[in-house]
């Protein structure tokens, strides 16, 4: 039996930042990023889903040519100008970019795993009445959901240590610091 691999789609958005030192450039981000579940991020992965198939009803009812199709956005930073900056902070803004477009990559991923699973188990239920058929792949929608949202939010706590000691933020928060007269502990 082949794997289910739903159908999927991807298109990148960016949002324009500008600045000629590091804290400029992440300031901007701050300012011009996108929200994620309320709070402020530097980058966002949001996926629509839209699914079909047809319910069969025979001695028993099955969900026939059932797939799930997903349309990722991953919204991502570009700096206006990167040769403002001074060379040192370009290439630690490229790798920090290059960390965003992937970390986002992976919550599509994460996306896609959740899909997998869905499209299979829909696919092996069976039912008495195609309504009990339809209530059933309507609960495990639910259900699997919410549990790669926890995926998500168990990746993004796990990459927030990688994400506060990358290059680049290290060097808006010790450049901040010292300017403040503070360091962050």
């Amino acid at each position: 039996m082949a794997v289910a691999k739903p159908l999927q789609s991807t298109r990148y958005n960016y949002y324009t930042i500008r600045g000629h030192t590091a804290a400029e450039v992440y300031n901007s981000m701050m300012k011009r990023g996108p929200r994620v579940n309320g709070a402020k991020a530097y980058a966002s992965t949001s996926a629509t889903t839209t699914q079909n198939g047809k319910l069969l009803q025979g001695s028993s009812c099955r969900i026939d040519d059932y797939r799930l199709k997903l349309d990722f956005v991953i919204k991502l930073p570009k700096i206006k100008n990167e040769r403002v900056l001074p060379a040192a902070d370009r290439k630690r803004w490229q790798q920090f970019s290059s960390f965003l477009k992937a970390h986002e990559e992976t919550h599509r991923e994460i996306w896609l795993g959740c899909a997998a699973d869905l499209e299979r188990q829909v696919k092996a239920i069976k039912a008495k009445s195609c309504s009990e058929a339809d209530r059933k792949a309507n609960q495990l929608w639910d259900r699997i959901r919410a549990a790669c949202n926890k995926k998500h939010i168990a990746f993004d706590a796990a990459e927030q240590k990688r994400l506060m000691s990358h290059p680049f933020v290290k060097l808006v928060y010790n450049r901040t610091a010292s300017t403040h007269g503070a360091r962050a502990q």
